[in-house]
C-alpha cells in the first residue's frame, strides 16, 4: 500500500488450495468483496499494465466525464485497459493504465450493470507502484507455494 494509504492490494490467502482473499484500496477505500479468488490472472495483469499517450487522459481531474466515457465506449482505451482480474471485483468495472509514466486506477461501482455506484481514482507513480505490485505477487508466490 502507498504511505498515505490511498493505494494498494489485500492478498490474504484463505482455506482451500490456492484460494486467496484479494481486494484494491483504490483512493483510499477498500474495494471488492471477501469471497474466494484464484489470483494468477489478477497478478500477471497487473504486473504488465497497458501505456498509453491519449492526451485525453489529461483531462481525468479537470473533465472526468470525457476520459470515464472514452474508457467505457472507445474499443481501444476499453480493451486496453478494463481489468477483469478477480471474482471478488464482480461488482466494479476496473479500468488500470500507465500515463506519463503514472499508474492510473479508475473503479466505478457497477451496481447491476448500471455503473450508478461511485467513480474512485487513485494514481502513483511508476516508482511507487512497482514495490507494491511486486510485493503482492511475491507474497501470493510464496502463499501459493506453501499451501501445495
Amino acid at each position: 500500500m502507498t504511505d498515505d494509504g490511498r493505494f494498494g492490494f489485500l492478498v490474504a490467502p484463505l482455506a482451500g488450495r490456492g484460494m486467496f482473499r484479494f481486494q484494491l484500496v483504490i483512493d483510499g477505500r477498500l474495494i471488492g468483496d471477501t469471497d474466494p479468488c484464484i489470483l494468477g490472472t489478477a497478478m500477471a495483469r497487473l504486473g504488465s499494465l497497458a501505456h498509453l499517450d491519449d492526451e485525453r487522459l489529461d483531462l481525468l481531474f479537470s473533465d472526468m466525464d470525457v476520459v470515464l466515457s472514452a474508457l467505457l465506449t472507445e474499443e481501444e482505451l476499453h480493451d486496453r485497459t478494463t481489468l477483469s482480474i478477480a471474482e471478488s471485483l464482480d461488482d466494479w468495472l476496473i479500468h488500470g493504465y500507465v500515463y506519463k509514466g503514472n499508474v492510473v486506477m479508475v473503479a466505478r461501482g457497477d451496481e447491476n450493470g448500471s455503473l450508478a455506484g461511485p467513480t474512485l481514482i487513485s494514481v502513483v507513480t511508476s516508482s511507487e507502484y512497482e514495490p507494491i505490485i511486486e510485493s503482492a505477487r511475491n507474497y501470493w508466490s510464496t502463499a501459493s507455494n506453501a499451501s501445495v
